[in-house]
């Protein structure tokens, strides 16, 4: 299945002063990236969501870091959902910047009833466009 791609360029405030980005702000944009994701892909922005009762916090994260990315750098990630479950979202990120691999991360997000903060099944018409993105057996990112 394809993978939803977007691309963010390293900016200043991305890098540390070696000029390479510092780590945390990786996860600054795979944020960036699945609230990108959410809104084109999904056709479910976060303020939506948000007031309709849900949110998506982040309850698991791993990431290998492979290259160093510089000030300037246009990097495009790659979203594929790894596994849907009830309420639990496992999604798979590529960031590469022209074919190099630059970062890999999974991280599982849990759909939550904000009023309750308490997890929640994914309502079948957002289940059914995120399915679009399921990665099949062997697509997932090799750390």
């Amino acid at each position: 299945m394809p993978r939803f791609t977007t691309e963010i360029t390293v900016r200043f405030n991305h890098v540390d002063p070696a000029g390479i980005v510092y780590y945390p702000r990786y996860y600054e944009m795979i944020n960036q990236t699945s609230e990108i994701w959410f809104e084109e892909a999904i056709g479910y922005p976060y303020p939506q969501m948000i007031a309709d009762g849900w949110t998506v916090p982040l309850a698991h994260m791993e990431s290998s870091f492979k290259n160093p990315s510089y000030l300037n750098d246009r990097l495009t990630f790659a979203l594929g959902v790894r596994q849907l479950g009830r309420s639990r979202i496992d999604l798979d990120f590529i960031t590469s910047c022209q074919g190099e691999v630059r970062f890999m991360t999974r991280q599982s997000i849990i759909w939550i009833d904000h009023k309750k903060f308490k997890s929640a099944r994914i309502p079948d018409d957002i289940r059914h466009k995120m399915e679009a993105y399921l990665l099949a057996d062997g697509e997932a990112a090799d750390f």
